[in-house]
């Protein structure tokens, strides 16, 4: 039975354990800044359907009773009103069609800030991906560097018991034990730390990692990221605002029908034959109207709140001009950066290939006494080091090529394999 569990502990473990891509996915799906994002998107399509509603005539309805004391002939003590009416706006110099252009882009603005945000969580979770990976490789390093120092001091203690070894040699390694064990009860709080923020942001546990990696980028097009096509959008809803404010400048044309009834209680009798007050009172009607209107004054401040919105257009093309800018910047960074850390894994793994040789050296010297203490622990230090150093570059290596993609204007999942 124990054979089988052992067998399947590798199995469960497989169970358990999340690539990249499922982080990712999962957090589009959990992520409650995301939802937001989203619930920001239909908010704009509702308003889109506002303005187009804005076409359409409005129809109102509304009663109403009324008491009078005194009352007169053409002016009953009781009267009851209701009606109907029907509005539409024949003519408004544009406005509409420019305040449904604004919300236009705006909704579009929305859709680019929800993928840009996606992709700013995407570049988060790789980060402490690899982070997670990194700490972990440290972590394996240190341990092992761990297991060699007891050995070494079971070893110097039976030595010393045969007078071949010091005092001094014991505390000096277990002085080295001690603190490895510390830096490994810290790389656990760090591991543990990354573990947390990465299942907040994705909703999964990140105990057990998969093996990722992105592909090696070659020939990629370059392209605007949605930084720069948020500010463009919003650019073009603030000019389409600047022109609704100008519309009002124009005449505006309505056209509107209104039908009433009445109906009277308390009206004076007049003591006459043949005559009475209902002639003088009017219990239904219908109503058309046409009117038009066009602002001739108002000291320019329709012109002066047009001119206000024009200059934050032009601020914010400014923005997009600069962030253009950046990004151009940013990608040729990202493409030195990538490469230079590719130089450095392999020095990082030249150092490392060094490193074990002369460990290994060293630890068959130190055994037979042809090398001190201060020697093996040297080279131990090294070797522990160059591990940790070469996981560490080869994960940030893969950091490095999802934000080249990243400042190339693409979605880095997609290169996730």
């Amino acid at each position: 039975m124990r054979i089988i569990l052992l067998l399947c502990l590798p199995l469960f473990v497989l169970a358990q354990s999340y690539g990249l891509k499922n982080f990712i996915d999962q957090a589009g799906r959990t992520n409650g800044l995301i939802k937001a994002k989203a619930l920001n998107v239909k908010s704009k399509e509702q308003e889109i359907e506002a303005a187009k509603s804005a076409y359409w005539p409005t129809v109102d309805i509304g009663a109403d009773y009324s008491f009078l004391s005194p009352n007169y002939i053409v002016s009953p003590g009781q009267t009851g009103n209701a009606f109907i009416s029907a509005n539409l706006n024949l003519y408004d110099g544009g406005r509409k069609d420019a305040i449904l252009r604004s919300k236009g882009f705006e909704h579009e603005a929305s859709l680019f800030e929800k993928t840009a945000f996606e992709k700013s969580i995407t570049l988060e979770i790789t980060r402490h991906y690899y982070g997670i990976k990194s700490l972990k490789a440290t972590l394996h390093a240190l341990q092992e560097r761990s297991r060699e120092l007891k050995a070494q001091i079971i070893r110097v203690k039976k030595f010393k018991l045969t007078g071949l070894a010091t005092e001094e040699q014991v505390d000096k390694l277990q002085s080295v034990y001690e603190n490895n064990q510390y830096s490994i009860e810290n790389t656990k709080l760090s591991i543990e730390t990354s573990e947390e923020n990465l299942k907040l942001i994705s909703g999964l546990p990140a105990r057990h990692l998969k093996r990722n990696y992105f592909l090696e980028p070659g020939k990629v097009h370059f392209e605007w990221f949605e930084t720069i096509k948020i500010l463009q959008a919003n650019a073009n809803a603030v000019g389409e605002n600047a022109k609704a404010i100008d519309a009002g400048y124009l005449p505006q044309v309505n056209l509107s029908d209104t039908y009433h009834r009445s109906h009277f209680d308390d009206q004076v009798n007049i003591p006459l034959p043949g005559f009475s007050g209902d002639g003088f009172l009017v219990d239904h009607q219908n109503k058309i109207g046409v009117s038009v209107n066009m602002r001739l004054f108002d000291k320019g401040k329709m012109s002066k709140e047009s001119e206000a919105v024009k200059y934050r257009k032009m601020a914010l093309l400014s923005q997009l001009d600069q962030a253009k800018r950046e990004q151009k910047m940013n990608f040729r960074l990202a493409r030195k950066g990538m490469n230079t850390t590719k130089e450095k894994m392999k020095s990082a793994k030249s150092a490392l290939k060094a490193a074990t040789s002369t460990y290994s050296v060293l630890k068959e010297k130190f055994e037979v006494g042809l090398a001190d203490d201060i020697a093996f622990l040297d080279a131990l230090a090294t070797k522990t080091l160059a591990e940790a150093r070469y996981k560490d570059t080869v994960y940030d290596y893969e950091v490095k090529k999802s934000i080249y993609y990243y400042y190339a204007g693409k979605d880095p999942r997609e290169f996730i394999r």
